[in-house]
């Protein structure tokens, strides 16, 4: 990345989205018990059998972040339902986790109704909009998220909030959320020093970024980040305007894989994002995949994260790629914040409803 182009970075990024994912570790610090009416105790679990956490887009990725943490810890089935419809034994004995940070998400206060309508344990998520209102309304359990200027943004400040739900109501097994929640935020401090806009020198974000512009990117993730893999396209694609997709080791050597044979020019760049917690045989995929499809162009990027347990690796990576989307934006000259295209959408949607 040239001085000109750290010449024009704040005349590009007019929102200061650099200040926001400087900040992020933060939100790992919200303390959500002082905004509640009433504290959640683990009286609030008592007779709870599953779990769905609702979202759309931004606004999804902290459960897709719990349930790929926590997976092995949760006492009952937890589902991400990206959508309005909610499972048919959805009943008293659900807790229905409902995440919008705006507020007015069309599909999410639709799917509130529903689980109002079926008697289920509801909390709510937000920092405003309709939703907000509803739920005060109805009396409903609310968890309201800081001012951030994207949703995509707010994932961290999400997944806060999620994880001392979980903790409080007994659902998950006996430790402390907010504890590894803190030590990551100091780790995460560390790390975004080595990757932020006053770095000094190498910069891992940035080269990262130079190597991904003007291609559609492949990110393919080790189990452990695979809710990384999943927010790395997400901003990708809304930071930087750019394609992106993503899938997940072991899966890939199922399906994707044979798709490397054609095309078989590929202007595409592909990431890997592989925790060094996986077990031998996730690592010898990895490994072997590279070694199969080398002869059709396969040449990724290898990013394994810092950090002493998965939490850290996993916020880790996730960090590194709001950096490096950024960057990216910056790179194809757009401003990183705002997603016209699709608020475009939406108010066309809206005008056809």
């Amino acid at each position: 990345m040239t001085k000109n182009t750290y010449a024009h970075l704040k005349s590009i990024d007019k929102q200061n989205i650099f200040d926001v994912i400087d900040d992020e570790p933060n939100q790992l610090r919200q303390n959500y018990a002082d905004t509640l009416r009433e504290d959640i105790t683990k009286q609030d679990g008592i007779g709870i059998k599953n779990i769905s956490f609702v979202g759309m887009g931004g606004s999804a990725l902290a459960g897709g972040v719990a349930q790929n943490w926590l997976s092995s810890r949760l006492l009952v089935p937890f589902t991400l339902i990206r959508g309005q419809n909610l499972p048919e034994y959805t009943n008293s004995s659900s807790l229905v986790v409902i995440s919008s940070y705006s507020g007015n998400t069309q599909e999410i206060i639709l799917a509130f109704v529903r689980a109002i309508r079926l008697s289920a344990r509801v909390i709510v998520m937000t920092r405003g909009g309709e939703l907000l209102k509803l739920a005060k309304k109805a009396g409903v359990t609310i968890l309201q998220l800081p001012k951030i200027s994207q949703p995509r943004l707010s994932v961290f400040a999400g997944l806060k909030a999620l994880a001392c739900v979980l903790q409080d109501t007994g659902l998950v097994s006996g430790v402390d959320l907010r504890r590894e929640l803190i030590d990551t935020a100091n780790h995460l401090d560390t790390q975004k020093l080595l990757w932020g806009v006053d770095k000094i020198g190498d910069n891992q974000a940035k080269e990262i970024a130079e190597s991904l512009q003007g291609k559609p990117v492949v990110i393919y993730s080790s189990p452990m980040l695979e809710s990384a893999g999943y927010k790395w396209k997400i901003s990708i694609n809304e930071s930087a305007k750019q394609m992106a997709f993503c899938d997940t080791f072991t899966e890939l050597n199922h399906n994707e894989m044979q798709g490397w044979k054609y095309p078989a020019d590929k202007d595409f760049a592909s990431v890997v994002l592989s925790s060094g917690f996986e077990p031998a045989e996730i690592e010898k995929r990895i490994k072997l995949t590279k070694e199969t499809l080398s002869i059709y162009g396969y040449s990724p990027t290898t990013i394994t994260p810092s950090g002493d347990n998965h939490i850290q690796q996993l916020l880790g990576t996730i960090l590194l790629g709001d950096y490096v989307s950024a960057y990216l934006a910056i790179l194809n000259g757009v401003d990183p914040t705002p997603v016209d295209i699709i608020e475009d959408f939406k108010k066309k949607l809206e005008l056809k409803t």
